[in-house]
């Protein structure tokens, strides 16, 4: 009997240790995407069609005072971790105090609901304990981030929630792809009430590089590789909005762009621009690794609290030792 305990605790300290989280890269097939309608002037979907869809809410504190900065959205990578643009967690204020006559603030909280067509009910909401800013991001340039939660998705991997597949690195969408820009932001160009509740879609084409850098070179002189054009050039009309940012440029299934920055939200001769994803393949791999979370599973749910591997492995090793030796 005393052996057969002793074997139970083994098992349940060892049901501890942790599984790290990893990034799903896959190259999209071969075939061009189904272009989605014509996320100004797109249509209603749900999550269960993207469901590695997450909406953010960024928080910041001013004079003592947490205000809520705005919205954007992201992307699912693991059960740990969500990919978005890194303008999102920063929010440009005027200040009189300042010498600029302006702050820049850092978020001090964003949460994040994943598993739901809605924005505002649904699904569940999780917090981020960190996020991880890529360390060459300027304003426009390099604009990616990852947000580290303080628990674990919950229904991850169900029909609702599911991580995102990410591109090899180097990977080029071809010209003229029929790609789709997913989120919540504004549907009316004009307006600043017109966000949806519900998730949309919308559908665009990539365009050539040389393209995109000529209708850009007054307002951004370099273009770099790292970043992804789409649009629909000489129709407008279409295209991802304010609050867009942050959520995925889809191709075959696998988000190839993060949304970036756009001239106006359905204009017809400057091209949206999205950070080319498989330029930061190995940075958001390398972010996850060094970004893992330890928690324990409490239910079927996946509900988790954050735990100490290094303490718990070191009590596992105890209790291994204290059985090889203890009277059976």
């Amino acid at each position: 009997m005393v052996f057969s305990m002793k074997l139970v605790i083994m098992t349940v300290l060892f049901y501890y240790g942790s599984c790290e989280d990893k990034v799903t890269v896959r190259e999209p097939p071969a075939l061009p995407a189904t272009p989605a309608n014509r996320i100004v002037r797109g249509q209603p979907t749900t999550v269960r069609s993207y469901p590695y869809m997450a909406y953010l809410r960024s928080f910041y504190m001013m004079h003592g005072q947490r205000q809520l900065g705005g919205f954007c959205g992201g992307v699912i990578l693991t059960q740990h971790h969500v990919l978005t643009a890194a303008h999102c967690l920063f929010r440009k204020i005027n200040d009189t105090t300042a010498a600029t006559g302006t702050t820049i603030l850092r978020a001090s909280k964003v949460v994040i609901r994943v598993g739901s067509t809605y924005n505002d009910r649904g699904g569940s909401e999780h917090v981020t304990s960190k996020f991880v800013v890529h360390e060459s991001y300027t304003l426009p340039f390099n604009d990616v981030a990852v947000l580290v939660l303080s628990d674990s998705i919950s229904n991850y991997r169900s029909s609702s929630v599911q991580p995102a597949a990410i591109p090899p690195r180097g990977y080029v969408v071809p010209d003229n792809a029929s790609v789709v820009a997913v989120g919540w932001g504004h549907t009316d160009t004009n307006c600043s009430y017109s966000s949806p509740l519900g998730l949309r879609h919308v559908g665009l084409r990539t365009v050539d590089r040389d393209t995109c850098a000529a209708r850009w070179r007054q307002e951004v002189p370099e273009l770099p590789d790292s970043m992804l054009c789409a649009g629909l050039l000489g129709v407008g009309g279409a295209g991802a909005c304010r609050g867009d940012s942050g959520g995925p440029l889809v191709y075959n299934g696998v988000v190839v762009g993060v949304a970036a920055f756009v001239m106006t939200c359905d204009d017809s001769f400057y091209p949206q621009v999205f950070m080319r994803v498989s330029s930061y393949t190995d940075w958001i791999n390398n972010t996850v690794s060094q970004n893992q979370v330890v928690a324990v599973h409490k239910n079927s749910h996946n509900t988790a609290v954050a735990a100490d591997v290094t303490s718990l492995m070191l009590l596992a090793f105890a209790t291994s030792i204290w059985i090889l030796f203890s009277e059976i």
